[in-house]
Formats: structure tokens, sequence, C-alpha cells
């Protein structure tokens, strides 16, 4: 049994990143709002949202004091809450020994890098989310507290990362009280059963399918790299969607291509035929950019979510208003684009479609036609961005009186 004697309110500190260190940083402030608190980010936070919150955005809104790792070493009365901190935390050096990790795996399994792809990889039918005290190892200390979960058959890695990141909030929100008042009990990891993943455990940009196998295995070779902000799985050059275990006796050697169609690849595999589904959303978002009308078209019917996001944030209405495609604009929309999409930032379609007015305002074919069609289409002129502006304050700084005449008219 773990207990806090001391009646001085301890310094409660977040390092991390995403979605967990900053749910769990507004949890911290909004339950202890006498206690001192901060925070420390990842290196490659920049402050800007991106499919991930940014932790530095959150607590500047919230007003919490960014501190450095080395400043919290010397505090005898500090709670450490580790959430998807990409750095190594030294205990040796710290001290206090408050020092508490969340790891998305259920250990003592998967310890280390990608937990979210090495269960797929191994065909794993449940994952969980562990609260362990921080050791010198890596991912070693005793056990707090763990969430488990199932992997269901058509999760991507993706699917499973956004599991376990649900669960970890629950569980972080679950315990934190008991964390701070130092209420709880722990035991140690068993040696049984244990695995560890190293950065090097995988080269997501060397990987090789090895289709001599079951259909199983190719199917869990496909969903693990399934991730579309870091990459999709490609067969023949045709980026992957989703795969599907077929349940037809393969007939053919494993790794035979059976058939192709427009919206498939059937392969075989040991066992049983697998079906690749093609991706088309990559088509879908340069025809937005280029214009071509015909592949726009080609690739709508399968298209099953059109406001889906690219790697970068934009949605296919935010790729054509930027580059000011009004045929692809209205059939967008008539598809059920929102019209007030926006990328990670809050910029919306009207912005870029602005921004598309004023690098071609110049040009002899007047250019505010997307502009002017978002306008009619009842987009929002009052949302505004990170930087808290809209866009009608940019069409000012921009001197773009003609526009908003246009827009008042």
């Amino acid at each position: 049994m773990h207990m806090s004697n001391s009646n001085i309110k301890p310094i409660l500190c977040i390092a991390g990143q995403n979605q967990l260190a900053v749910q769990g940083l507004e949890f911290v402030v909004r339950r202890y709002p006498d206690f001192p608190v901060c925070f420390i980010p990842t290196q490659s936070d920049t402050g800007v949202d991106g499919w991930q919150p940014s932790l530095i955005r959150k607590a500047q809104a919230l007003g919490v004091k960014q501190v450095t790792l080395q400043e919290m070493e010397a505090q005898e009365n500090l709670i450490l809450f580790s959430l998807q901190y990409a750095e190594i935390i030294k205990t040796k050096r710290f001290k206090s020994n408050r020092l508490y990790n969340l790891h998305f795996s259920k250990l003592p399994q998967y310890k280390g890098m990608y937990p979210a792809v090495h269960p797929i990889l191994r065909g794993e039918k449940t994952s969980g989310v562990t609260l362990h005290l921080i050791d010198d190892g890596i991912d070693t200390g005793d056990i707090i507290a763990q969430s488990t979960f199932n992997i269901e058959l058509h999760d991507t890695a993706r699917d499973l990362y956004f599991k376990q990141t649900q669960h970890a909030i629950k569980l972080f929100k679950k315990t934190l009280e008991n964390l701070v008042e130092g209420h709880f009990t722990s035991y140690k990891q068993p040696p049984e059963g244990a695995s560890y993943y190293s950065k090097n455990s995988i080269s997501f940009a060397d990987f090789k399918m090895d289709f001599n196998k079951t259909a199983f295995e190719i199917h869990n070779q496909f969903r693990a790299f399934a991730f579309r902000e870091y990459q999709m799985p490609v067969y023949r050059d045709w980026p992957i969607l989703k795969t599907q275990i077929t349940y037809q006796k393969s007939t053919l050697k494993a790794g035979t291509l059976v058939e192709e169609t427009d919206t498939y690849f059937l392969l075989a595999g040991v066992d049983f035929n697998v079906k690749l589904l093609k991706d088309y959303y990559p088509k879908l978002w340069d025809a937005c950019q280029t214009g071509d009308f015909a592949q726009f078209q080609s690739a709508l019917p399968f298209i099953d979510e059109i406001n889906l996001r690219n790697s970068q944030g934009w949605n296919a209405l935010v790729i054509a208003a930027y580059h000011g495609h009004l045929d692809i604009v209205k059939a967008l929309i008539q598809h059920g684009a929102q019209i007030n999409s926006t990328n990670y930032k809050g910029t919306t379609a009207l912005m870029y479609a602005l921004s598309h007015y004023e690098m071609h305002q110049n040009d002899s074919v007047f250019n505010d036609s997307v502009f002017k069609y978002l306008i009619s289409c009842g987009a929002d002129t009052a949302m505004q961005d990170a930087h808290g502006k809209n866009v009608r304050d940019y069409i000012a700084e921009k001197g773009l009186q003609i526009l908003l005449n246009n827009m008042d008219a």
C-alpha cells in the first residue's frame, strides 16, 4: 500500500502529448484547481493542433505553466504523470518517487514501441492499457491498474490506437484521486508472457508484405499498417483501404493474384483468399487539386466518407476550394461535403477559397467564383480559426473590399 503523509499540496505535472495528455491535463486542472499544476511537452509539439491536439496549445489556454524535466527532477513534492511522453525518464535523477506512466498495452506484453501495430501483426484478440510505476526499465514498473478490451477482426492499427487512447483516458480519470492521495496498491510484472519491441523492430519505409502466409496472417499485415496519418499499405502501386478474409478456399499458390476489379484485388493465401479493397481517396484528393473532373467522377463511387481528411488534415472540399475548382466544389456539396469544413487549425473551406482569390486576383479570368458559391450555399463567415480570426477579418487585412461588398450586397 502506497500512502502519502504530506499535508503540502504536491506539484501535479503532466508530461506527454496527444489527446491523452490534453484530456489528462484538463481533468487535473478541473479536479484540483488549488494545486500547483505544470506540464512538459514533447519536442515535436509545436503548439499547433494537428491530427492530434497540441498539449502546449491546451495548456496555454488553461494558463498552465510549462516546465522542463530537469526542473522537476529537483522537486521533492512532485507527482509526475507520463501520458505518451516520448523521452525515457531516469528515476534516479528525481527526488520524488511518485512517477507514473500509462502504457498502451496489456503489460507485461508489448513493452516498448508500436503497441498498436505489433498486437495486430500477431493476431491478438485483446489489448489493453496499463498504469504503472516508472522504474529505470522500459515499461517494466509495478502495475497499479489495467484496462483490457477486444481487438475486432476488422480493427486497423489506427482503430486500435484510438481504442487505447479512450481506455487510457478513462483509466487515468478513474485512478487520479488515489494516485494524488497515495492510496493504491501495486504488483510486480511477471516475466511470463512478457514481450518488448524497440524502435527498430519495424521499418515502415522498408517493410515487405509476406504473402506466403495464411489469409489471417496476410489480413493482419495489411491492417497493422493502415494508419492514414502515417502510411497506408500498398499492393501493386495501389494503396489498400482495408482487407477482408473471404472464407473461400484457396486453390492457387499463396500470393497469387486471383482476380482484379475496379474495387479490389483477390489474393490467394495458404488456406483462404483475401480481398484487398482499393483506396480511392488519394485519387479523389488528387482530382480536387488538379481539377480533373473525369478522375473525380471515377473515384466518387468508391468514396464512403466524403469529408475524410488526408494526412495533412485537408478534406476534398478544402482542397478543391483552395485550388479554385468550382465544378468539383459544386459536386462535393451535392454529395454531402460539409460546407464549413476546416483543416486541423480551423481554417475553413471559405478561407481557402479566399486564399485562391487572393493568389489569382490579377489573372485575366476572375477567380472569386468558388468564394461566391460557398457564400451562396450558406458558408459561415463568423467561424474562427486557431488565430481567432474569421474570413471577414482576413478580407479586411488583405484590403479586398470588393469581396466584403459582395458579401453584404
